[in-house]
């Protein structure tokens, strides 16, 4: 294998690889929403609203994009819900001009499904850095090139998406009861003359994503897989001044161990899916929602897992939004408040208990095996220090893999809960004020656990890498007795290992 930089790569052979590049995008958007189309119709999500419209939709927020919703007027709720008909809003109904006035809902969904997320940054990884797997070492232009063509295509490719994600849905029926049960139920039903045209006026709604927004997440969103997958990628070539940078050969061994460990997980995930949905043949209904759930936010779940066990707060829960208003509509809204507060629900998940065992607790136990597993791959995977390497360095060999661990286990303890989590808030408005309505969510509260997480990944780590370090004395000394050959010296491997093509 060449070691020595390549010529300048000439224009068409930039353009084929910017061309490549583009495509690596083309193929994770197309498995997104391959999965997101299968995770849809084995959930039946058909009956709420167009899978087709559904798809782009589902892809979006696999990259950052929010959902707004808006309620789609008809003439059932212009009688029942408008101020037209009987009780108090036959008093006003004059007010509304035509119809009189309506009521209507706004709302907005965040979720980020976690499972279309590692998909596409796992086709987008293999398909951008597969060509470059051991080959002749490119010129920087090249890899400028194909990072090129992954930003031009994504700034293409995910605005239409967003356009696309726009249709009509109809609310399930379970959030439409809820809010005939509302806070303001008995405000509404007193403004309206009856409480039933409430639900079934307002059940359809139109969804719509943000194109600028979704746009600007998806160029994070590849922008941060190609600069972990520059640190990350093993035996691949890189330009010269990247592959032999500071930052690759002091991180390349722990990141590529983590990355590779989460990707186990969520495939882990994946084939817990997959299964579900085979026995979905069988006629099992639950088995169904399973898959459904599991293809499209397998890894929410993991990271929930994971970090309650460091010591971050999930809580699930459903509330119902009340009124603060003041004058006539808070006489309205405030009416029920009191009787409705205990039908709130939510759920401490870190308490709860699967068998007999906190969720925390398991969390914790799953993490630490992690964690040792992790030291004792990235101590394999770490060069060999020179001895002028050993005399200048402030840590030893184990506790720097153990720290960079640490450092890396806290980031993603910290930022990851904000991406699993996930909200809906449907409000019911009257005149521009808030009159009630729906939220539900799954809300984490990392509190310390970034901090519990760099000293877990701290210990378990150095003892991983000290494990490696005693197996492999132990395997040189049962193979190779002492006087029986001569050892390459540990500066000359490491030298050799720094300034190759494969970095292990």
């Amino acid at each position: 294998m060449s070691s020595s930089p390549s010529p300048s790569a000439p224009p068409g052979s930039l353009w084929r690889h910017a061309l490549e590049g583009g495509l690596s995008v083309v193929a994770a958007v197309v498995t997104m929403a391959a999965a997101a189309w299968a995770a849809l119709a084995v959930l039946g999500a058909g009956t709420i609203a167009p899978v087709s419209r559904l798809v782009p939709t589902m892809v979006s927020m696999a990259v950052g994009g929010g959902v707004t919703m808006e309620s789609v007027p008809s003439a059932e709720s212009a009688d029942a819900g408008g101020l037209g008909g009987g009780g108090l809003g036959g008093l006003l109904g004059g007010l509304g001009g035509g119809g009189g006035l309506h009521l209507g809902l706004t709302g907005e969904a965040a979720l980020t499904p976690l499972t279309l997320t590692f998909l596409g940054t796992a086709v987008l990884a293999v398909v951008f850095f597969r060509p470059l797997y051991r080959r002749q070492r490119p010129a920087p232009a090249m890899l400028w090139a194909r990072c090129g063509g992954v930003v031009v295509t994504t700034a293409v490719v995910f605005p239409v998406l967003a356009a696309m994600a726009r249709g009509t849905a109809r609310l399930p029926e379970s959030v439409t009861e809820r809010f005939g049960k509302g806070a303001s139920a008995g405000a509404f039903s007193r403004f309206t003359g009856g409480g039933g045209g409430l639900a079934s006026g307002l059940s359809s709604v139109t969804f719509e994503t943000d194109a600028v927004a979704t746009a600007l997440f998806a160029l994070l969103w590849v922008g941060l897989v190609l600069a972990v997958g520059c640190v990350a990628a093993r035996r691949t070539t890189l330009p010269r001044p990247l592959a032999l940078g500071r930052l690759r050969l002091k991180w390349n061994a722990v990141a590529s161990t983590l990355t590779g460990i989460a990707a186990v997980l969520c495939c882990s995930a994946a084939a817990v899916a997959l299964l579900a949905g085979a026995a979905v043949l069988t006629g099992r209904e639950q088995a169904a929602k399973a898959a459904g759930i599991l293809l499209l936010a397998g890894p929410n779940l993991i990271v929930v897992l994971f970090t309650a066990g460091l010591g971050t707060s999930w809580e699930a829960g459903v509330y119902r939004l009340r009124s603060d208003g003041g004058g006539m509509l808070g006489m309205l809204g405030g009416g029920a408040q009191g009787g409705a507060a205990g039908r709130d629900r939510s759920v401490n998940l870190g308490a709860w208990s699967g068998a007999g065992v906190p969720l925390w607790l398991i969390g914790i136990l799953l993490m630490l095996l992690l964690v040792v597993v992790a030291g004792y791959v990235a101590a394999a995977r770490t060069p060999a220090r020179t001895p002028r390497e050993d005399s200048e360095a402030v840590l030893d060999r184990h506790a720097e893999i153990a720290v960079r661990m640490g450092i890396a286990v806290g980031i993603a303890a910290l930022v990851l809960p904000s991406v699993a989590g996930g909200s809906l808030r449907i409000g019911i408005s009257l005149m521009g004020n808030e009159m009630g309505g729906l939220s539900a969510g799954l809300d984490a509260h990392p509190g310390l656990s970034a901090l519990t997480g760099f000293v877990l990944a701290v210990l378990g780590a150095y003892g991983g890498s000290r494990l490696h370090s005693r197996r492999a004395r132990h395997r040189n000394g049962a193979a190779q007795p002492p006087g029986t050959a001569t050892r390459r010296p540990v500066g000359a491997r490491s030298a050799s290992r720094a300034s190759s093509d494969s970095v292990s």
